[in-house]
């Protein structure tokens, strides 16, 4: 049993915050330059194309256009060149809410059915806020999170109402999990007061004044229709073939995905939001939202909170904001150092999230500075901290691994390593490991997993009977579960 998948198309080839980049030791020794960078880049990850900006007070001091667009046609990437940002249009949506905030109409903190009282009563305590982030716990209108397909096939306005009816998906704000179904909300929130739509909203009160004619011409329609310019998307086979991704998505689902833009016109929109021109404060954009343990929690430890719409990268150096779509295209903005870096590619799991940093290298001052490498490597760290410590008093360990990188890590990434441990026969580790992620954090069925398979793997049966059962409780339908406390109580003849 694993955590739930945090991102919408595929999880992290490898445990962002374990491994920061497997570029950044090239980066520091053979000090290639920027442009001979992506390109290794791309070659290493089979990138067609991709598309740069980088933004440095305030002026866009780097664009440039790299490989093809187009496989079919050979039709290479141009600084006009349109990619589709999926996701990375909840960042617009989070910024159209805080213009309704602005203007005095909503309250971020507000509960949903205040202002759409037509919802399932169940859902009428959720707040504007958590809808943002991520943390309500509702149903996912979805089939998967590794699918686009909704949970009554074809069918929006069914799945819709299909939606309404499912239970809750854990209490709300007790954890962070990606849901489209908040984003389908916060949608018709903005349709309650802005009659011609979300779509309009946005295109007439962020793309215009920022002058985004591309963006706004391309309109929400991700792939569907033909637009000038457009990039295709492609994923890359084991077979070393690529396949086109072809994604529709239903009005409703367009504040959670459904833009194209470039390199250039982010650019210009990033300089625009931090200038205040399209909200009163940035800082409320972009402030992490807090969970009932008060901590935070994102994709990963990297991106280890969630604010409005926006990914939040909280570390002691050079913490950073940012926005991603299909492990696809990222924009990330370091405050601190007033430098952004847009990187937009036609690749679904090209990730550019993890080699961000190492172009930002070329453009921050001692950004790869030996003293800092442990922010950017927080689970490398605290592995480093608990060889040296022992698995006894790990409590300390993580705090002082806290302090030290500045990092908010992930429990359900700590709990991971505790499944690794156990893989490993190092059960008496991987204990300290699930009890301390027991004990802080809200109840979470695969960490009592963990820890009544590694007391079954010590034959410690009536220790592991009880976390089974924890487990039954925590998510009635965990067959696996279910069937080992059956075993257990016959051979404990209980």
């Amino acid at each position: 049993m694993t955590k739930n998948n945090k991102n919408l198309f595929s999880t992290y080839f490898f445990m962002m915050g374990l491994v920061f980049s497997p570029l950044s030791a090239f980066a520091s020794y053979a000090e290639p330059s920027l442009d001979q960078f992506i390109e290794m880049v791309m070659k290493e990850r089979n990138i067609p194309g991709l598309q740069l900006a980088v933004v440095k007070g305030n002026k866009v001091v780097k664009q440039a256009s790299y490989g093809m667009a187009d496989l079919q046609h050979n039709v290479p990437v141009t600084d006009k060149t349109l990619f589709a940002i999926n996701s990375m249009t909840k960042a617009f949506t989070g910024v159209a809410i805080l213009q309704l905030v602005d203007q005095g109409v909503i309250k971020l903190d507000d509960k949903i059915g205040l202002h759409l009282p037509s919802l399932p009563l169940k859902w009428h305590e959720l707040t504007i806020k958590q809808l943002m982030a991520h943390t309500t716990g509702l149903p996912e209108i979805l089939a998967s999170t590794s699918s686009l397909e909704l949970i009554v096939p074809g069918n929006i306005d069914a799945s819709w109402q299909a939606v309404q009816e499912r239970p809750f998906l854990f209490n709300p704000n007790s954890r962070f999990s990606y849901n489209q179904t908040g984003y389908i909300v916060l949608g018709k929130l903005i349709e309650r007061y802005i009659p011609e739509g979300f779509t309009h909203f946005i295109t007439d009160f962020q793309l215009k004044p920022v002058g985004m004619k591309q963006t706004a011409q391309a309109g929400f329609s991700n792939l569907e229709l033909v637009i000038p310019n457009q990039s295709r998307q492609y994923i890359y086979l084991e077979s070393g073939e690529y396949k086109n991704f072809y994604g529709e998505f239903a009005h409703m689902l367009r504040t959670a995905a459904g833009m194209s833009s470039t390199a250039l016109e982010l650019a210009d929109y990033i300089i625009a939001l931090q200038s205040g021109q399209l909200i009163k404060e940035v800082e409320q954009l972009w402030q992490p939202v807090k969970l009932n343990n008060n901590r935070t929690e994102g994709f990963n430890n990297k991106e280890n909170g969630y604010a409005m719409g926006w990914q939040v990268g909280q570390r002691k150096y050079h913490p950073s904001i940012s926005a991603s779509g299909a492990n696809a295209s990222t924009l990330i903005t370091y405050p601190e150092d007033d430098v952004s870096v847009i990187v937009l590619t036609n690749l679904l799991g090209a990730l550019p999230i993890t080699f961000v940093d190492d172009i930002a290298a070329y453009y921050i001052p001692n950004f790869n500075h030996p003293d800092k490498v442990s922010s950017y490597r927080p689970m490398e760290y605290l592995d480093k901290l608990t060889t040296e410590n022992g698995f006894g008093e790990f409590a300390k360990t993580f705090k002082k691994a806290e302090q030290d990188t500045g990092v908010t890590f992930d429990i359900d990434i700590i709990a991971e390593w505790g499944f690794e441990l156990l893989a490993a026969q190092r059960v008496e580790d991987a204990i300290e490991i699930f009890q301390f992620s027991i004990s802080n954090n809200d109840p979470h069925s695969f960490y009592y997993f963990g820890l009544a398979k590694a007391y079954d793997m010590q034959e410690r049966y009536s220790d592991a009977l009880k976390n089974y059962e924890a487990v039954v409780r925590l998510n009635p339908n965990a067959q696996m579960s279910q069937q080992r406390v059956a075993a257990l109580k016959a051979q404990l003849k209980l």
